[in-house]
C-alpha cells in the first residue's frame, strides 16, 4: 500500500431528525498515471476509491481493521491480518528526515520540502503542510497510521525505503500532511483538493451486505492454481500482483 507509496482518507456524523447524515473531508490525489484517487476521512477511519476501477478500501485503524471491496465480484477481502504492529518490518533501519527549505505550493498550500533517507540511501522527497493537516483534520488518522504497517509482501521482499515507510510516518505526523512526492524533479501523487463537509459515497464506511468474505491468502492460493495460461500469467493473477505492488508503494 502506498505507505505513503506509498500509500495509505475524514467524517463527522450529524444527527438530523430520525436519521444520520454523514459529512466528511474529501482529499483528492492526482496519481502518476493521471488518474485521481479520492479519500474520505473521519478520525481513525477512511475510505479510498481505487483510481481506475470500482474497488475501494475502508479501514478503521483504531480497531485494526482494513478491507478491500470489489463490487464487480461482490467480494470483501479482509486484510486486517497484515496490519503489523510488532515493528519487525522496520527493524535494523536508520532513517533520516532532512529539511530542504521551502517547497512549491500544492493545492493552494505553502509547503516545506523534506528528504527522506533510510540506511544512508535517499528514498524520496516530500512536500508537507501543517496548515493542510489542520484544515483536513487528519491528526488522529496520521497518528493511527504511524502505529501500523500494512505489509502483505513480508519485510524480506521489501527494500529499505519501502520498509522505512512506517518510521517515516511516525516522524512526519509531527511535521504536517504530505501533499506530494518529488521524483526526478517532478511532482507525483499530488493532492489537488481538500474539501470539508462533503457527503460520503453510498455505503460510507460500512461493509456491504451479501458479499462473499475472503482473505488475501485465499486469493493467492486460488490464483496460484491457475496462475499460468499458455506459459503466461493469467489476467487475474497479473491484477492481483499489481494490487499487491500498489499496496507496497
Amino acid at each position: 500500500m502506498k505507505t505513503f507509496s506509498s500509500s495509505v482518507s475524514l467524517v463527522m456524523l450529524l444527527a438530523v431528525s430520525t436519521f444520520n447524515v454523514s459529512a466528511a473531508t474529501l482529499v483528492e490525489v492526482e496519481q502518476t498515471n493521471n488518474q485521481v484517487q479520492k479519500m474520505w476521512i473521519e478520525g481513525d477511519q477512511f475510505r479510498v476509491d481505487m483510481a481506475g476501477n470500482n474497488e475501494y478500501m475502508i479501514a478503521d485503524y483504531k480497531s485494526n481493521k482494513i478491507y478491500l471491496i470489489d463490487p464487480a465480484k461482490k467480494e470483501i477481502m479482509d486484510m486486517s491480518q497484515f496490519i503489523n504492529k510488532d515493528k519487525q518490518s522496520s527493524k535494523g533501519l536508520k532513517i533520516e528526515i532532512k529539511p530542504m527549505g521551502k517547497g512549491q505550493d500544492v493545492a493552494g498550500y505553502q509547503t516545506t520540502k523534506f528528504q527522506l533517507s533510510a540506511n544512508g540511501k535517499q528514498c524520496r522527497q516530500v512536500l508537507v503542510s501543517k496548515k493542510a493537516q489542520k484544515d483536513a483534520d487528519i491528526g488522529r488518522l496520521m497518528e493511527a497510521l504511524s502505529q501500523v504497517d500494512v505489509n502483505p509482501m513480508g519485510a524480506q521482499f521489501m527494500q529499505d525505503c519501502d520498509r522505512a515507510g512506517i518510521l517515516f510516518a511516525r516522524e512526519m505526523k509531527n511535521m504536517g500532511m504530505p501533499l506530494a512526492t518529488i521524483n526526478n524533479g517532478k511532482l507525483e501523487d499530488k493532492v489537488r483538493k481538500i474539501q470539508k463537509n462533503v457527503a460520503l459515497p453510498a455505503g460510507g464506511f460500512k461493509l456491504p451486505a451479501g458479499y462473499r468474505h475472503v482473505n488475501l491468502q485465499q486469493k493467492i492460493q486460488d490464483a496460484m492454481g491457475s496462475a499460468f495460461q499458455g506459459g503466461q500469467i493469467n489476467p487475474e493473477m497479473k491484477k492481483m500482483m499489481e494490487d499487491m505492488m500498489r499496496q507496497r508503494q
